[in-house]
């Protein structure tokens, strides 16, 4: 059974899902980020509101490599087999 077609499909959704809930990740990250500037009272609490930046960086590392791998799985689509 060839899924290729069914496969890219569902590769655009995921992209487009991506790109929706990087933005939310990315407005999320910047909020605990000024908090984290603001933040004078607690060397503690400040580092970590830094704990939490980097596990966003590490979420948005994550979706980026996803994306790649979905890129890369088109690219095999398009390739003609032998038969």
């Amino acid at each position: 059974m060839d899924t290729r077609k069914e496969a890219n499909k569902l590769a655009r959704e995921v992209v487009q899902k991506l790109i929706e809930c990087g933005t939310e990740i990315d407005e999320y990250f910047r909020r605990f980020r000024e908090l984290r500037l603001l933040e004078d009272r607690s060397p503690s609490f400040q580092a970590a509101l830094i704990n939490v930046e980097h596990a966003f960086f590490m979420v948005v590392q994550s979706m980026n490599v996803l994306r790649e791998q979905l890129k890369l799985l088109d690219i095999a689509a398009k390739k003609k087999e032998i038969e």
